[in-house]
C-alpha cells in the first residue's frame, strides 16, 4: 500500500475504535483483523525486502548501478518503517517493535548502513529512521540505555561519531569542523532514542560540554 493509502486505512480504523464501543481489542473480529494486518506486515518483509550488501569500495562510486540500486533499496525501507510505524495507535506496540525494529531495521536497514561510509548521507538515513518512532515508545524509558530492540541502532551510532572523528584527523579545519558538527548530529540522534548511556560517552570523547549537560540533566 502507498502512504496516502496506509493513511487512510489506518485512519479509518481508528475511528471505528473511537465511535463504536464493540471495536475493541477483545472482540473477536477486531482481533481478526488485527491479526490480518500483522500477517500482511509479515508476509512483506519476508517476501518483499531485499537489502544487497556490496563492498565499501564498490559504493564509492556514487554514479555505479549498485550505488543507486541500494539507495532505492534502502529508500523503501524507510517508506516501508514509516508506512508500518502508523499503525503505532492501534496495534500493541510489541509485536509492532517486533516486526519494525528486528524484522527491518535490525535485519534489513542497518546491515546496509553498517557497510556504507558514515557520512552526510548516512547521517540523513539515520535521522529518518528515528523521526518515524512513534514518541510514546520512549515514554517510560528509565535509566540511560534505550529500548533493548534499539541497543544495535545505538552502537552503530556511538561508532559512526568514532567514525567521523578519526576520518577527519589530519583534514583542513573546515572538514574537522563538519566533522563535529555531525558528531554533535549522531548523539542528540542518541538523545532521541534515550540512548544516554552512549550519547554520554559520545559527549565526553568529543567534548561536547553542551551536549553533555544536556544529557546529565535529562
Amino acid at each position: 500500500m502507498s502512504t496516502r493509502q496506509t493513511q487512510r486505512f489506518v485512519t479509518m480504523v481508528q475511528r471505528l475504535v473511537d465511535d463504536y464501543p464493540t471495536v475493541a481489542g477483545d472482540n473477536k473480529a477486531t482481533q481478526a483483523l488485527l491479526r490480518t494486518v500483522l500477517g500482511r506486515m509479515r508476509k512483506t518483509l519476508d517476501d518483499d525486502v531485499f537489502m544487497p550488501l556490496y563492498p565499501k569500495g564498490v559504493l564509492e562510486n556514487k554514479s555505479s548501478g549498485a550505488y543507486y540500486f541500494l539507495q532505492r533499496q534502502f529508500w523503501s525501507c524507510v517508506k516501508l518503517l514509516g508506512n508500518m510505524l502508523q499503525w503505532h495507535s492501534i496495534l500493541a506496540r510489541e509485536p509492532l517493535m517486533e516486526l519494525c525494529v528486528d524484522g527491518l531495521l535490525n535485519r534489513y536497514m542497518l546491515l546496509a548502513l553498517q557497510n556504507s561510509e558514515v557520512n552526510d548521507d548516512s547521517i540523513e538515513k539515520s535521522q529518518k529512521i528515528i523521526s518515524s518512532f512513534p514518541r510514546q515508545w520512549f515514554a517510560g524509558v528509565e535509566g540511560d540505555e534505550t529500548l533493548p530492540p534499539l541497543q544495535n541502532l545505538a552502537r552503530y551510532l556511538s561508532h559512526s561519531a568514532n567514525t567521523l572523528h578519526k576520518n577527519s584527523i589530519g583534514c583542513p579545519d573546515i572538514d574537522r569542523r563538519k566533522a563535529r558538527e555531525n558528531i554533535k548530529q549522531v548523539a542528540k540522534l542518541l538523545v532521541q532514542i534515550h540512548a544516554l548511556d552512549h550519547a554520554l560517552q559520545v559527549a565526553r570523547e568529543h567534548s561536547l560540554k553542551d551536549l553533555k549537560q544536556m544529557v546529565v540533566g535529562r
